[in-house]
């Protein structure tokens, strides 16, 4: 995910991928705490000022909800949960694709449609 921000005293853009580690994601929010606070003293009208302020939060809740995800996930793995999560569908439940086998058995049916038997 990409974000990216311009303001009255330059352009900020902010980088995080699904690699992207803990501590990097911890930097990027410090980093805009940091801008939080600049922005308070700078010399910007204060409706500049508020909008900024916005992006800025929303940037940081973004962040924190990653960081939870991220800690989350790594729990479950440290924990050694094999279970599915309760909001996964379970197997009978999920659409699967016709093999190659069902695919090649296939028939049409008098309105030319595909009738494949599974």
């Amino acid at each position: 995910m990409n974000i990216s921000s311009v303001s009255g005293s330059g352009s900020v853009s902010y980088t995080s991928t699904a690699s992207s580690d803990t501590s990097s994601l911890e930097k990027q929010k410090t980093k805009l705490e940091a801008d939080l606070q600049k922005l308070e003293s700078s010399k910007d009208d204060d409706k500049t000022k508020e909008a900024r302020k916005k992006q800025i939060e929303q940037q940081i809740k973004s962040i924190e909800a990653q960081i939870a995800r991220k800690s989350n996930n790594e729990s479950n793995v440290v924990s050694g949960s094999a279970a599915a999560p309760a909001n996964q569908p379970t197997k009978s439940n999920v659409l699967t694709p016709a093999s190659t086998k069902e695919i090649a058995a296939a028939t049409t049916n008098s309105e030319g449609r595909f009738d494949i038997r599974i």
